[in-house]
């Protein structure tokens, strides 16, 4: 990718942030709120002000820049890969309908369904060790494909990944099982009115519905 690319890809980002960093999966407090950073932690060191719609942010410890240099910094790419990274989420079909977020406009309200969609893509079906220690050895799961950083503490290749889904269909966040028993509810979830299926709804109402305790 050329220096002229990257700028590109910058421009065609501009105002598109704040959807971009979730599609990534690199978590940053909403609403230019202070909070906690993506890379380093701490409790309200980091702010996403988005400036210009160029995804500017501060951070007291690891420092400042825009966009491409919060994906850099995550990544540890370079710039040229860090925009091909980001150039792969501007395909997607849903973030090309996205309009333009005006400068220092609200952020777009987070559409757990891209997240979850993105996590899914690269999952895998397994056995989980969480669920083999519960005594359901064989049970057939889904297991994250990477390892994810999550308000500070990382969830490893091999995860239990359980999507939360509403009666209608919609599913609004996902909870995370570490092999150890670690769990976590991915930011920006909905848990009102939402549930983990263990098997894909039906498109009849059933004749029964089984509710059980949680996996957790």
């Amino acid at each position: 990718m050329t220096t002229q690319k990257v700028s590109q890809v910058a421009e065609a980002a501009q105002g598109k942030w704040p959807v971009i960093l979730q599609m990534l999966r690199i978590d940053v407090p909403e609403n230019g709120r202070h909070g906690p950073c993506p890379k380093c932690g701490g409790k309200d060191r980091f702010r996403l002000d988005d400036l210009d719609g160029r995804g500017t942010w501060y951070c007291s410890r690891c420092g400042n820049g825009d966009g491409l240099d919060l994906v850099k910094l995550m990544t540890g790419y370079g710039v040229r890969k860090a925009a091909q990274e980001v150039a792969q989420v501007l395909n997607v079909p849903d973030m090309q309908k996205l309009p333009v977020k005006p400068a220092r406009q609200k952020a777009p309200k987070r559409d757990m369904s891209l997240t979850v969609a993105a996590l899914m893509k690269e999952s895998h079906t397994g056995e989980s060790p969480y669920l083999a220690g519960k005594g359901f050895a064989g049970y057939p799961a889904s297991l994250t494909g990477s390892v994810q950083h999550i308000s500070g503490k990382d969830f490893p290749a091999g995860s239990l990944l359980l999507p939360l889904t509403t009666n209608a269909g919609a599913v609004t966040g996902a909870q995370l099982i570490a092999p150890t028993g670690e769990k976590s509810i991915l930011p920006g979830s909905t848990m009102k009115g939402a549930f983990v299926a263990l098997s894909p709804l039906p498109s009849e109402p059933p004749v029964q519905v089984v509710i059980t305790e949680g996996y957790a």
